[in-house]
């Protein structure tokens, strides 16, 4: 497995811990609420915290257990891999965007369009993610 996939794979961990919290904890309830835009800006400090620690501490592990796999440039092969994840993750992207227009139109506001504006990120970054380990195990 190289450098990258192994950090592609801290990234997937990172996410589902960091915001599959945010999401399972987040007050639904209060959702369309001024308090519940102010918990989703609230929430995303520790969310984000949630992601980074694996990602620091597993950048930094591999780096010094693989220091020329560390510092090696991309290869071809792993260019093209990261456009098709990229490319993979654009259409999500753009139905989240267009869901939260639909929902600002129809009264959904506070924290309901940042839920909604965070769960494309996180969507999109899982898909982008996901499509370049799929590429790296199938040998691309």
């Amino acid at each position: 497995m190289s450098f990258r996939e192994k950090i592609h794979w801290v990234a997937l961990t990172g996410l589902v811990i960091g915001f599959g919290w945010y999401f399972l904890s987040y007050p639904w309830a209060i959702a369309n609420t001024r308090a519940g835009m102010m918990a989703s800006v609230w929430m995303l400090i520790p969310a984000t915290i949630l992601f980074l620690i694996p990602m620091i501490l597993g950048t930094v592990w591999f780096a010094i257990r693989t220091p020329k796999e560390a510092h090696l440039k991309e290869d071809e092969r792993e260019k093209l891999i990261h456009l098709k994840g990229t490319h993979a993750a654009y259409y999500p992207l753009v139905l989240g965007t267009w869901a939260n227009v639909f929902a600002l139109i129809n009264g959904l506001r506070y924290g309901w369009s940042v839920n909604i504006l965070m769960a494309t990120l996180v969507v999109a970054e899982l898909i982008r993610v996901g499509a370049q380990l799929y590429y790296y195990r199938r040998g691309y």
